[in-house]
């Protein structure tokens, strides 16, 4: 094989490999976005959840 040639394939293979990387940098960004809301819709039901609690107990 041609030195060109190898040259080619180590550059197409770097390109795949890094491609690669930003789908799944991509996908736990999301991952990570997802998680977030699910974690603050939980903690704004407990608030509410909290201040329901306190009202019962005052009754």
């Amino acid at each position: 094989m041609t030195s060109n040639f190898l040259f080619v394939l180590q550059n197409l293979t770097e390109e795949v490999t890094e491609a690669s990387h930003q789908k799944l940098i991509t996908i736990l960004s999301i991952a990570l976005i997802t998680i977030l809301t699910l974690l603050t819709i939980s903690l704004i039901k407990v608030k509410r959840l909290e201040k329901k609690i306190k009202d019962l107990k005052n009754l």
